[in-house]
Order: C-alpha cells, then sequence, then structure tokens
C-alpha cells in the first residue's frame, strides 16, 4: 500500500510538476490590438498584429475609421512602409494598397516602424511605432521542468525513507 502510494506520488511529480514550470506559449493567432490617428485626425487606425517569430510572416489587419461617426471607411488607398529604428531607408515599402491585411517579415528583434501613408491621395500619415521580440522557445523550458521535476521526485524518494 505505501509502496503504491510513492509510486504514484512519484509519477504525479513527473506528470504535473512540468506543467507548473512552463509559462503558457503565446499561441499563434494571438493578436495585439494597437491605435493611431493620421496626423491631419481624419483618420483613426484600428490594427490587429498578429505577431511571429523572427523571419516568418507577421499578419497586420488594418482598419480605417472615421473618427466623427465611428464607422469603418472601406476600400482605402495607401502606401505602407516598414522601417527598422536608425534606418532612413524602409526594409519594405508596398504603394497604392488596399487590402486590410498585410504579411510583414521583421529580419531580426529590435524597433520598428510602420508608416502608413498618402492615405486616399490625401498626403497623410499615420506612423506606428512597434518593438519586435523573438519568441522564447518551448524546448530549454521543458528541459527544465523536467530536471526540476526530477530533483522533487529524487527528494520525495529520500524523504519518504524516514516516514
Amino acid at each position: 500500500m505505501i509502496r503504491s502510494m510513492k509510486i504514484a506520488t512519484a509519477l504525479l511529480a513527473v506528470l504535473v510538476l512540468p506543467m507548473l514550470f512552463i509559462p503558457a506559449m503565446a499561441q499563434t493567432g494571438e493578436q495585439i490590438y494597437l491605435e493611431t490617428t493620421s496626423d491631419q485626425s481624419t483618420f483613426k487606425l484600428e490594427i490587429y498584429w498578429t505577431p511571429a517569430d523572427i523571419e516568418s510572416e507577421n499578419t497586420f489587419v488594418i482598419k480605417f475609421i472615421d473618427p466623427d461617426t465611428g464607422k469603418e471607411i472601406e476600400d482605402v488607398k495607401y502606401d505602407i512602409l516598414l522601417y527598422r529604428e536608425g534606418n532612413e531607408r524602409p526594409e519594405l515599402r508596398r504603394v497604392d494598397q488596399i487590402s486590410t491585411v498585410q504579411k510583414l517579415r521583421f529580419s531580426e528583434p529590435g524597433s520598428y516602424m510602420v508608416k502608413i501613408q498618402n492615405i486616399e491621395g490625401l498626403g497623410e500619415n499615420a506612423i506606428l511605432p512597434i518593438q519586435v521580440t523573438p519568441e522564447f522557445p518551448a524546448g530549454p523550458l521543458a528541459v527544465m521542468g523536467a530536471a526540476i521535476s526530477a530533483f522533487v521526485v529524487a527528494r520525495l524518494k529520500r524523504w519518504q525513507q524516514f516516514i
């Protein structure tokens, strides 16, 4: 009876403890909401950013809103540029866009600026500073969780000798 309780305790520790030490990883599909206004306040922009790993496609859904009515304006024509902090030349430039979805890749972690310019040919611009951070891989966290579990199990076995 006591031996089966020891085995059950050890199994529980091995299976459950790693879950306690491994933080929830960001799931793909998790969005970041960003909001800005054009420099002449004619347009409010709502941006939903779905981050991805470095060198992978990040999805940006861009909605243009009339600030007076709060209603979305459809088929807005704009240019989109991506700048890395400290660079005067854009890493990406797409002109005459009407798509509400843009896919952007970041070459490395750091500060970037997404610039939406010449909105509806009016010369209005909106600047969106963003910080790109690398995803922490789950592999090292799982190894760390397993190591901690093994340590706890070893301690439990040692402690149970004295019972």
